[in-house]
């Protein structure tokens, strides 16, 4: 389920402040019903950021004891592309920079790690799966059930992001087919330090309108 404006909200508050180091690891956040008021959102809304947050493993709800901010973990990278070669190619680049990596090779299954595996804190994604309708609805999916999360899309047919051209979850990195070791490690620095940092960490939607990054490489791995 994806977040409405007021839990988006809510939920890039709290993003930011734990990504800033804000509210280091072990801090007990406020009762719900002293936080909600103070971020101006209602209970409901609250307990839908917190979901999120805890789905992407910043915090911790212990029953009977409150909400905590867990310490972070190793970063992965979810890679999620139908042809094996170019799969195990991009794999071999992510772990080259020291990078987890966890790979899918549909739709489903990226989906489906996301929900197994808090840590992925990136999303290399092909489009053709083997169809762009299927590229496209992950995209959406990911952009409304996990906000903060960056994906970056990887494809020989950039054009076949038009349905998205002006909309929240058009992605702003785009990588062209085929790509380079340096381009992945362009894209880990860009993309992993905007989780990091507290000034870009947990954007709000109107930030992925306002253009897109197209990095190519004359040579690389084949299409």
């Amino acid at each position: 389920m994806g977040l409405g404006p007021q839990a988006r909200r809510a939920y890039q508050q709290l993003h930011q402040r734990i990504s800033a180091g804000q509210l280091p690891p072990g801090t007990k956040l406020p009762p719900q019903a002293d936080l909600a008021p103070a971020l101006g959102v209602s209970l409901l809304t609250l307990r839908q950021a917190l979901h999120h947050l805890e789905q992407d493993g910043l915090i911790a709800c212990e029953h009977g004891r409150g909400t905590f901010v867990r310490a972070p973990s190793a970063p992965a990278v979810l890679i999620l592309e139908d042809d094996a070669v170019q799969r195990t190619v991009l794999a071999a680049h992510v772990a080259a920079a020291g990078y987890a990596v966890v790979e899918a090779r549909t739709a489903p299954e990226g989906l489906a790690a996301l929900e197994r595996e808090a840590q992925i804190a990136l999303v290399l994604s092909d489009l053709r799966l083997p169809r762009a309708a299927q590229g496209l609805e992950f995209i959406r999916q990911v952009a409304q059930r996990w906000p903060g999360l960056p994906l970056v899309v990887v494809t020989a047919y950039p054009d076949d992001l038009a349905p998205l051209q002006g909309r929240p979850e058009h992605p702003v990195l785009i990588l062209t087919k085929p790509v380079v070791a340096a381009q992945i490690a362009q894209v880990l620095r860009l993309t992993l330090g905007v989780r990091l940092r507290p000034a870009l960490a947990g954007r709000s939607d109107d930030s992925t309108t306002r253009g897109r990054k197209v990095l190519s490489a004359s040579s690389a791995v084949p299409d």
